[in-house]
């Protein structure tokens, strides 16, 4: 179903060595870490990534290769371990863009921003309200968007029902905070910001309502499509994912929705049934190919300057 379709995938988490590592010693226990993947790969069938992030990229880019993807954005899913994707980045830079997750209570965030754009060649930064316990429009991230509009980073930024099944696995204990989750959070900061572009995933992840109306009033607002979009199911009404789309294509219209599938543990691998479901999807609606086009990739390239 693919063939003639150029495919960025604009939401892929590079879990890797470092990633596990850093996860399982936050648990503060001091378990060998030989037993934690033990645990890890019999317990929850996740396997056991390469220590080396180059190796762990070209198995990116074996299923790159299998389904017929172009490029991959992959999200340093943590802030500890955005050398992990900097390196795979570098050693492939045509099929790998990266974004950093940003810690807003870091020492010398601004520093570590810039950074990140100068020296480790980010192309956007993620923000977790609900795992940090911050609104978007908290005055501590004002400078970061004065910095994202500087270096044009695009603002990934994570609203509604946030489970992270690694970390679940792993034994992470989070404490997250739905409170900070709204996506009406940012419509202040979008009109303060009007020349920062800023994606929401999953289409707001159960805050459907909220994210047509922020995508109705805010042009730099964009939508990913991706994971199952279990988020449904939590909804008061009945709906369904072709509906999804078709009322964020009736809002956002086809220039503000970017395809993703949130793939990132193998041996699953490539979320290669999402691609699927969705482009089944596009045909139901009558999507012209041109229209396809943008949404599987045209728009993410724009958005980061590839066009």
């Amino acid at each position: 179903m693919t063939e003639g379709f150029e495919i960025w995938d604009a939401h892929v988490h590079f879990f890797s060595f470092n990633f596990f590592k850093t996860l399982i010693r936050m648990k503060g226990k001091e378990t060998p870490l030989n037993e934690e993947f033990t645990f890890l790969r019999e317990r929850y069938g996740i396997e056991t990534p390469p220590v080396s992030p180059v190796q762990l990229a070209r198995r990116w880019i074996d299923e790159m290769e299998k389904y017929g993807i172009s490029k991959l954005v992959l999200f340093a899913s943590i802030p500890e371990d955005i050398v992990s994707v900097s390196t795979a980045i570098a050693a492939f830079p045509d099929k790998f863009v990266g974004f950093f997750t940003l810690n807003p209570f870091a020492e010398n965030v601004d520093s570590e921003v810039k950074h990140a754009v100068e020296n480790m060649g980010m192309r956007g930064m993620i923000l977790f309200p609900a795992l940090y316990h911050i609104h978007v429009y908290d005055e501590l991230l004002e400078r970061i968007y004065l910095i994202a509009e500087e270096y044009h980073l695009v603002v990934f930024t994570h609203f509604g029902i946030l489970k992270i099944p690694v970390r679940e696995a792993i034994g992470v204990r989070d404490q997250i905070d739905g409170t900070y989750s709204n996506p009406t959070d940012l419509h202040r900061i979008a009109v303060r910001h009007p020349d920062v572009n800023f994606i929401i995933p999953h289409f707001g992840a159960g805050y459907f309502q909220e994210v047509l109306m922020l995508g109705l009033q805010c042009r730099n607002v964009y939508v990913d499509t991706s994971s199952s979009n279990s988020w449904i199911r939590v909804l008061p009404y009945q709906i369904d994912l072709k509906t999804v789309f078709a009322k964020t294509l009736e809002i956002f219209g086809v220039d503000r929705i970017i395809f993703g599938t949130d793939s990132g543990i193998f041996p699953r691998g490539y979320r290669v049934d999402i691609l699927n479901q969705q482009l089944e999807i596009f045909d139901k609606l009558g999507l012209s190919s041109d229209e396809i086009q943008k949404i599987l990739s045209g728009n993410i390239k724009r958005l980061l300057g590839f066009i």
